[in-house]
């Protein structure tokens, strides 16, 4: 009776320790989890949208996946244009404005500061043509859809990061000597937005 008596005790005391332990770990995990943001806002140079850089908003739903999305700028070019209408001609002013929606998602290896990224999204390059002439206005709207990978470099700090990524890029409208899917590489910085400033 003794020795029966006896293992149950020890196997009760070592599942009120197991339990505690799960307790403390997991409250532990909890505590870590809520002081990391979900939600962050970060500038990339070049990247997705090839020449100016775009400001994206990412957000983690797992350790280790975020999605996010971004809008870019690529050109602002004006100027005068002449066009003639019916046999006459017309001096107007034109504006060709180039501009990007993103959406993609992101895999981050590794479990300190530093982590290797892998990322894959689509990009719509957006093109918009304004012609104002004296005889009246001439706009057009182009739209064009393509993916993009990449893989990368982060380096976190509290609340910023830093990332350098490679990428492979399908172009819109690519012709002549001008390759339809190119290697390009973006720069970002990055800032987390703690979760108290949302509430």
């Amino acid at each position: 009776m003794t020795n029966c008596y006896s293992k149950k005790l020890i196997s009760v005391t070592l599942l009120l320790l197991t339990f505690s332990l799960h307790h403390l770990v997991a409250q532990e995990l909890s505590a870590e989890i809520d002081k990391k943001s979900r939600h962050s806002l970060n500038i990339e140079i070049f990247g997705r949208t090839i020449i100016w850089g775009s400001l994206n908003y990412e957000y983690s739903f797992l350790k280790n996946l975020s999605i996010g999305s971004g809008l870019g700028f690529s050109n602002c070019i004006s100027g005068n244009i002449i066009r003639y209408d019916n046999g006459i001609q017309e001096t107007g002013k034109y504006l060709d404005l180039g501009t990007s929606q993103m959406l993609y998602g992101n895999y981050f290896y590794g479990k300190s500061k530093h982590q290797i990224l892998f990322t894959a999204g689509l990009t719509n390059f957006m093109m918009i043509y304004k012609r104002k002439y004296p005889s009246g206005n001439d706009n057009t709207i182009e739209n064009q859809i393509k993916w993009n990978a990449g893989l990368g470099y982060q380096f976190s700090g509290n609340n910023t990061f830093f990332r350098l990524t490679l990428y492979c890029i399908r172009m819109p409208d690519s012709s002549g000597w001008f390759p339809e899917i190119i290697p390009f590489a973006g720069i970002s910085i990055g800032l987390k937005i703690p979760m108290k400033s949302l509430n």
